[in-house]
Formats: structure tokens, sequence, C-alpha cells
């Protein structure tokens, strides 16, 4: 089974992937710093926003620093402008990919997952040029 880019490259790293997904303490707290990158927010300020457990704010906000998604300075934490920038860019991206082409509905892309061809394997699941 596939895994994605960031587990990947954390595979021989002693730390695990940062799972983001919205329904994480550590997706409900990357995701207000983003929405609010134009400032910075004591960890009080950020427990008080996010509906997360108090005590899993300041190590969050670590692993975060470790991996270069955010700032710290004093007692102040604001998403990395890097890290801003290169997630702003992907949604103006999928943003215009969506203008273009109307977006596709979830059932769609299910459709399409289940037809889809591994490039490297070919159509005829052939994965002759491993060898």
């Amino acid at each position: 089974m596939p895994i994605p880019d960031d587990e990947f490259r954390t595979i021989d790293e002693d730390t695990p992937a940062i799972d983001l997904a919205s329904d994480t303490t550590q997706g409900k707290i990357y995701r207000f710093l983003l929405e609010n990158a134009d400032r910075a927010f004591r960890q009080r300020e950020i427990v008080d926003a996010v509906d997360v457990p108090r005590g899993s704010v300041g190590p969050t906000l670590k692993r975060f620093e470790e991996r270069g998604l955010v700032e710290h300075r004093s007692h102040y934490w604001k998403i990395a402008d890097a890290e801003h920038a290169t997630v702003s860019a992907g949604l103006l991206g999928a943003e215009t990919a969506d203008e273009i082409d109307g977006g596709f509905s979830d059932e769609e892309v299910d459709e399409w997952m289940e037809t889809a061809v591994d490039p490297v394997e070919g159509r005829d699941g052939d994965d002759s040029r491993d060898a």
C-alpha cells in the first residue's frame, strides 16, 4: 500500500510523521495558525481559540518547530512564512485547476482511482522495467 510523501521522509527519522488531519490536535492547531498567518499567538491564546487539550499545545508546537512548520519568538508562535507560502501556492493551484475544469466530485475521484494506472507498472501490470 502506498504511503504519503511526508511519511516516507520520516522512515529513517526517530520522530513519527505529523498527522495534520482536521480532526487531530495537530491538524487543528496547524489550521488555526495557517488561517491566522498574519499574527503570532501565545500558547494559551491557541488553547482558547482551538478545541484541544491544554497540555497538548506546547509539545505540538515544539514538534512543528522542529519540522520548520512554525516560528517561535519569546512567548509567541506563528506559522512559518515558508510554510504559509507553500500551502497558499498549493491552494491557489488547486483553485485554479478547479476553475479550469470545474473540479471533480468525490464520486468522480473514486471512480478514477479504481481505473487509474501506475505509470511505472504500465497498463498490463508488467513492471519488467524494474528488473
